[in-house]
């Protein structure tokens, strides 16, 4: 009872950017958002006047399920109409054009148009291939070779001839599949460019040896929030999920896919899955964990080394899109369209990353839609604090016919201030004083969100300092890269 009584508290206000207060989301002991959202009833909103709702387009309830418990705890109720005037949408696959182009200015919307240029395998790899070509293999590096199935066999053939792969394991995936569905080890066999001709997908080198704890082998799911475009801002969560093969690791039996995909769909049915309450064991672990068991394995220097390299590949795997995703969000959004601060879209991406033998990282994939499921107590805990985390990061407006007029105190009994970064500036965007009026709105909005990560568990890689690594990879167009946010 106390709990719940708790819970009605527990949307608060801020004003920290923009034209609308936004709710602060709470976090609760690891067990408190467990439940099926059917079955929690909405709690207060936090403000009496304030009408809550959400969209979801998820057909997999279990997939989306602590989300909307979280959000019918802080007052949201659900509608079933994409059309309604709901404050956040949760978009399950690619988001409809429309949409963004009907968005009202207090809706959010957690998807961006063209993310496949990031998730779907072909594109990945293509995207990173462009960059590599352009600027080198020293700075695009953390990908093991591909080839586009069927479009690049004929490349693939002649790799299957040469020397240099004649040892080769070469594992394919299908173009539009996951949870470890389709996918197939071979070894280099002459043939093998023929065999996959009536198939649609990638074959990649396969990453072997790979590092191996307790002679198993294991992936990391690493969650990472991309806010914008133009600027690009992009966010690593500090905790994460390390998965792991529930057979010992060996490449003398190719077909037992245990061994050799770390997929939790997949090795939870193995009768060797180790279930486990503790976060350093069983066949699950966190990302600190992980952290913690590689330190003490490499020494710590090498093991920082190790997460910088990490934090190298999700921002250069972002700047790699950057230019297309700015052009399509500047087609669809009209604030973007007008160089104003995107504060309408953003983007959970899931990056599974592997580390070979040398403790080297290698990206796998990009997924679109990372799986919120919480089978156990581990998922719960990570991922309802990433997605409390999340939601008070991006800013979740309270709409406007909740505080129509002067603004209301915020939380505390204090006034709230005016938002210099309303931008309800009417001018063209050519006159010098327009141009400074907008990079004002823009560094005021992109720093207000970095205020509110500091709250919680999500860390900004870009920009950061070690911006200036990056800045020759990026379009130099794209001025407001240059911006001096806070760091």
């Amino acid at each position: 009872m106390e709990d719940e009584q708790e819970a009605k508290k527990a949307a608060l206000v801020d004003t920290l950017d923009g034209p609308f207060l936004r709710i602060t989301f709470r976090h609760y002991a690891d067990n408190y958002y467990r439940g099926s959202w059917q079955d929690r009833a909405v709690g207060m909103p936090p403000r009496v006047d304030a009408s809550l709702s959400y969209y979801n387009s998820s057909k997999t309830a279990a997939n989306s399920n602590v989300l909307q418990v979280i959000l019918r705890v802080h007052g949201f109720s659900r509608t079933e109409q994409v059309d309604d005037d709901w404050n956040i949408f949760w978009c399950a696959g690619q988001v409809d054009p429309q949409v963004l182009r009907g968005l009202k200015a207090f809706q959010l919307v957690n998807k961006f148009p063209k993310a496949s240029s990031l998730t779907l395998k072909s594109n990945l790899w293509s995207n990173f291939q462009r960059m590599q070509r352009k600027f080198g293999r020293q700075h695009f590096d953390y990908m093991p070779s591909t080839f586009l199935v069927p479009l690049q066999l004929d490349q693939l053939e002649t790799c299957l001839q040469s020397a240099e792969y004649s040892e080769t394991v070469w594992i394919v995936k299908p173009a539009a599949a996951y949870c470890g569905r389709g996918i197939s080890l071979h070894r280099t066999r002459p043939s093998l460019a023929d065999d996959l001709r009536s198939q649609k997908g990638v074959c990649s080198v396969y990453i072997d040896p790979p590092f191996l704890l307790n002679g198993l082998k294991s992936d990391i799911r690493l969650y990472v929030l991309v806010t914008s475009w133009n600027p690009l801002v992009v966010y690593l969560y500090e905790e994460g999920l390390a998965r792991f093969a529930t057979e010992a690791y060996s490449t003398d039996a190719l077909e037992q896919r245990c061994r050799h995909l770390t997929n939790y769909s997949l090795n939870k049915h193995s009768k060797h899955f180790i279930h486990s309450k503790e976060e350093d064991a069983g066949s699950k672990w966190s990302l600190s964990a992980f952290k913690r068991r590689l330190a003490s394995q490499l020494d710590e220097a090498r093991s920082a080394e190790v997460w910088r390299k990490v934090d190298d590949l999700v921002v250069k795997t972002a700047v790699s899109v950057h230019g297309l995703m700015a052009e399509a969000l500047r087609t669809f959004l009209v604030s973007e369209a007008q160089g104003r601060p995107n504060r309408q879209c953003f983007q959970l991406f899931g990056f599974d990353v592997m580390l070979d033998a040398d403790a080297r990282p290698w990206l796998l994939e990009v997924n679109l839609d990372p799986a919120l499921r919480t089978e156990s107590p581990l998922d719960l805990k990570v991922k309802s604090s990433m997605l409390v985390d999340l939601l008070n990061l991006v800013g979740v407006p309270i709409p406007p016919s909740a505080h129509e007029g002067a603004r209301p105190a915020a939380d505390g009994g204090e006034p709230a201030a005016p938002s210099s970064s309303s931008g309800s500036s009417e001018a063209s965007p050519g006159s010098a004083e327009d141009v400074s009026a907008r990079e004002q709105e823009m560094l005021g909005h992109v720093n207000a969100q970095f205020a509110r990560s500091k709250q919680g568990g999500w860390r900004r890689l870009f920009p950061s300092t070690r911006s200036t690594e990056y800045l020759h990879f990026l379009d130099p167009t794209h001025t407001y890269n240059s911006l001096p946010f806070d760091l």
